[in-house]
């Protein structure tokens, strides 16, 4: 079950770190990739996610649980100045839930750190140009 999706900064000064965090028995699979519209999976509405970059991150075998009471995304904004503009998470559906980060820059370096035995996958956004 997916339990928690946060953002807080990292310890490098110029990046900052989306933390999705699971709980319960059994094994999940991810993918990450660039995406120029968000869309949810099996729609053709675009998710309401700003950015000059935007990040899908597809969790299957995931659930969502309580966390979205109603169905309801999860959207948040970091505070302060943070190489991410926005964080919208959807509800899991048929066991798939989808998180979309975007970022200040085009062209930023994403780093995606698997889950292991801290029950976390922790994507790291450094806004640094290169």
């Amino acid at each position: 079950m997916l339990d928690a999706v946060t953002i807080g900064p990292s310890t490098d000064s110029e990046a900052d770190k989306v933390t999705l965090t699971f709980g319960g028995d059994g094994s999940i699979g991810w993918s990450a990739r660039f995406v120029d519209i968000a869309f949810r999976e099996g729609t053709d509405v675009p998710a309401p996610v700003s950015g000059k970059c935007l990040l899908q991150i597809d969790l299957s075998g995931v659930d969502t649980g309580d966390i979205w009471t109603g169905g309801s995304p999860v959207h948040l904004f970091p505070s302060g100045a943070s190489a991410i503009v926005e964080v919208f998470s959807y509800p899991s559906d048929n066991h798939l839930a989808q998180t979309f980060i975007g970022t200040r820059t085009s062209t930023p370096v994403i780093t995606v750190g698997a889950a292991d035995l801290t029950d976390t996958l922790t994507v790291t956004v450094d806004a640094a140009l290169r």
